[in-house]
């Protein structure tokens, strides 16, 4: 948004940024400062509103000149018909995911997990049916399979986003004829996958499969805290972590033990494989790999399990309801 934001601007258009409150402090991974920061490095006009479905359409006016276009990058709100009517250009949907897959949230999480390497931005009308607006104009690419965390996720799909933006803003500005494709000829293949929260449910399950259990621990890796598993009863984070090829099978029951420490690394024991991994931290993201030892056994309790299995994202206008 923050980039498209600067774009608008240097080709002239008005632009206001409105922002929900949780969002305004968000870290941009291109820079580590703050949305609000950048903006007004670059001089670019925003307003932070707790619910915009709360003003009356004399108090949007303010902020919606007569003649504008929304465009719209993950919404806190689900918007009031008042709210959309108030655009006389439209309201849209800028989309980083492949739609009609990775719907919902935690989309590059999600991908990680499943190793999905499917990319794609979307321009989609905002309607009255959330999420089911018409397909205005669309990017397809794939992503590098180097890409292990949400951050190499976010990276690649910034650079195709902006291309993808860049050349959407120039055909608005040449008047240029969209070709509208209905969200029924898609909606079929529709895949839907809920928002995530790391500290209830980036715990990991060790009975998981080699590979499973590393593409779960790379969708909560960076920009977010880490998969979390438990050591001598403490809870722990790990980040960057791998498969390692070790040519010797292990028993279920030696599942988490670290059986061999080197100076940059632990090598953990998993269901058909060995993990190999850099970073380890405590809760207050302290660096504990001195601390380690082969031997040790990392471990989930079952009911952390299950409660992760169990939780549900329940979102409100100024962020998570627990």
């Amino acid at each position: 948004m923050f980039a498209s934001a600067c774009l608008f601007k240097e080709k002239n258009f008005s632009v206001n940024v409105i922002i929900a409150p949780r969002h305004s402090d968000e870290k941009l991974t291109s820079s580590g400062t703050t949305l609000t920061q950048e903006l007004s490095a670059q001089n670019v006009n925003y307003t932070i509103i707790e619910d915009i479905n709360t003003l009356t359409n004399t108090e949007l006016k303010q902020y919606v000149p007569i003649e504008s276009i929304a465009l719209c990058y993950g919404p806190a709100w689900v918007f009031k018909p008042h709210v959309i009517n108030c655009f006389s250009q439209g309201m849209y949907n800028i989309n980083p995911i492949p739609i009609p897959h990775y719907l919902g949230g935690a989309h590059y999480t999600w991908q990680l997990l499943n190793r999905n390497v499917e990319g794609g931005c979307f321009f989609q009308e905002i309607t009255e049916d959330l999420d089911q607006g018409d397909i205005i104009d669309s990017h397809y690419f794939t992503i590098n399979e180097k890409s292990t965390t949400p951050n190499d996720y976010f990276a690649e799909n910034l650079i195709e986003g902006m291309y993808f933006i860049d050349d959407l803003v120039n055909k608005i500005q040449s008047n240029y004829l969209f070709k509208r494709q209905a969200y029924d000829d898609v909606n079929s293949d529709r895949l839907y996958l809920p928002r995530l929260r790391t500290d209830k449910q980036g715990f990991i399950n060790w009975q998981w499969d080699v590979d499973d259990i590393v593409s779960f621990s790379q969708g909560f890796d960076d920009p977010y805290k880490g998969a979390s598993t438990f050591i001598n009863g403490i809870q722990i984070t790990i980040k960057k972590l791998k498969k390692n090829i070790i040519a010797q099978p292990m028993h279920p029951f030696a599942t988490g033990l670290i059986v061999r420490k080197t100076k940059l690394s632990i090598i953990v024991a998993a269901p058909k494989g060995f993990i190999e991994i850099t970073d380890v931290f405590d809760m207050n993201e302290k660096n504990i790999m001195s601390s380690l030892r082969e031997g040790m056994r990392l471990y989930t309790p079952t009911k952390i399990l299950d409660d992760a299995m169990a939780y549900q994202v329940i979102l409100t206008a100024s962020g998570f309801k627990d």
